[in-house]
């Protein structure tokens, strides 16, 4: 294991990318946690987003860029999502992105979010109207305190509940490129979301990258074999306190009960030894991985 040398456990590393092909990704399962009895939880990469969920969920649309491949976006929302939100400035976002693959909301409802957020600072009322009037909810959320992104999650654990909708997962759509506070942001609403919306598992989705919390407990992530062939990049992050003991099996640099915290050891720019990881740990930390198969245009300036 590396510590204080080399480029992917140590303060200074540096993300990096990995070039791969949808297809090789559609053969592999996407995003789902199951619970495994007596061995902790099991994480397999990729089963929503090929329509194979295990779950109900919600997808929400932040006030930022969308950079994905329209098959695989717009298959996500139609086919599986039972709850789908668009957040203030992310409704416009979403709309202009139908727009580009050719979609008018007005004559194909399939694509109307079930919930619009926020305290509508960033969005046209013109536009929110309309979709009200086609089928929209429509809960402003003006109170200041907390983030647009917080507050959506609050709405959507309502909205769920009342309409007896059973969901396991919430997928965010947020770049993480852009203003440095707003991604931090993020990241601290990912570790006051267990407060917000209970036992719902949520987890932020990229273009070039998904980002959860592992709790304390043993982990299983199920790495897809292109990703492993690709040296795809992942990282451990331990925001907001020490992590006492951490130990993991599968990576090419891998943790043995080590402690992990910000001026000390991290882990950045890791790879894969195989196709399971496991992760046992005894703080919550932040998993990242790379996802760059589903980017829209490898060019974009989310790279």
């Amino acid at each position: 294991m590396r510590h204080e040398v080399g480029h992917v456990i140590s303060r200074d590393a540096r993300a990096r990318g990995m070039p791969a092909m949808m297809g090789h990704v559609a053969s592999d399962r996407m995003m789902q946690q199951e619970p495994a009895a007596g061995h902790g939880t099991t994480w397999s990469p990729l089963d929503a987003f090929q329509d194979g969920a295990h779950c109900e969920y919600a997808v929400i649309v932040l006030n930022r860029p969308i950079y994905w491949r329209h098959d695989v976006l717009l298959q996500f929302w139609r086919k599986a999502a039972r709850v789908t939100v668009t957040v203030d400035g992310g409704t416009q976002r979403w709309l202009k992105y139908l727009e580009e693959q050719g979609i008018d909301v007005l004559n194909d409802e399939r694509y109307v979010p079930n919930l619009i957020t926020g305290d509508m600072d960033s969005c046209p009322l013109s536009l929110i109207q309309k979709l009200r009037s086609i089928g929209s909810t429509v809960i402003e959320t003006p109170d200041q305190n907390h983030t647009d992104y917080t507050k959506a999650l609050l709405q959507v654990a309502h909205y769920a509940r009342t309409r007896n909708i059973n969901l396991g997962e919430i997928y965010v759509l947020a770049e993480t490129s852009g203003r440095f506070d707003h991604i931090i942001g993020n990241v601290n609403t990912l570790y006051k979301s267990e407060k917000l919306v209970g036992n719902i598992r949520v987890l932020q989705v990229a273009s070039n990258s998904l980002t959860w919390i592992l709790k304390p407990g043993l982990h299983r992530i199920h790495i897809p074999q292109i990703l492993v062939e690709q040296k795809s990049w992942c990282g451990l992050l331990p925001f907001g306190c020490s992590v006492n003991c951490i130990s993991t099996t599968g990576l090419k640099w891998n943790l043995n009960n080590s402690t992990m915290q910000f001026g000390g050891l991290i882990s950045t720019s890791n790879t894969y030894e195989n196709s399971e990881v496991t992760v046992n740990t005894d703080t919550s930390v932040i998993w990242t991985m790379g996802i760059e198969s589903l980017k829209d245009n490898a060019n974009d300036e989310a790279s």
